[in-house]
């Protein structure tokens, strides 16, 4: 049975002040690690790991209709080709996958106002929650690229 949005985005904020380490490989990592037969198993402090992040959340809610890929690249290019992409300056909804250049998260929450959250992993090297634009398109100093639409029930 598909996940819904909600069971995403609990269990990626489950996760948040985890750093890069031993509780990260076992919490986040590992499952991954176990659904694509990795090899060599992928390490938080040998490998980027928030398309892993976003990926494991998935994996461990049993959502459908995502990528598994370790890239952010492969990621963005999986959602575009099912068609279930998101421009930069549409808002997007809770439980879709933001892409930033060179980073992603699963975006928690959104107002008209053009704000939002989402939360990713390796961040600073942990798990945290972090705010956006979505009118604006603009994570900080970097560009929002679009986002991608899970299947969710």
């Amino acid at each position: 049975m598909a996940a819904t949005a909600r069971q995403a985005i609990n269990k990626a904020k489950s996760f948040i002040g985890i750093k890069e380490g031993a509780v990260c490989d076992k919490k986040i990592i590992d499952p991954w690690n176990k659904a694509t037969g990795c090899k060599p198993p992928a390490k938080s402090k040998k490998n980027p790991w928030c398309a892993i992040f976003v990926a494991s959340v998935f994996i461990q809610v049993k959502a459908s209709g995502y990528s598994k890929s370790a890239t952010c690249k492969n990621q963005k290019s999986y959602y575009k080709k099912n068609k279930r992409w998101r421009n930069k300056g549409e808002r997007p909804q809770a439980g879709e996958v933001i892409f930033v250049t060179g980073h992603e998260g699963i975006v928690t929450s959104t107002s008209y106002n053009g704000t939002g959250k989402f939360t990713s992993g390796n961040c600073s090297n942990m798990v945290k929650d972090t705010s956006f634009n979505w009118k604006k398109g603009t994570w900080g100093s970097k560009k929002v690229e679009g986002y991608g639409i899970p299947k969710y029930k």
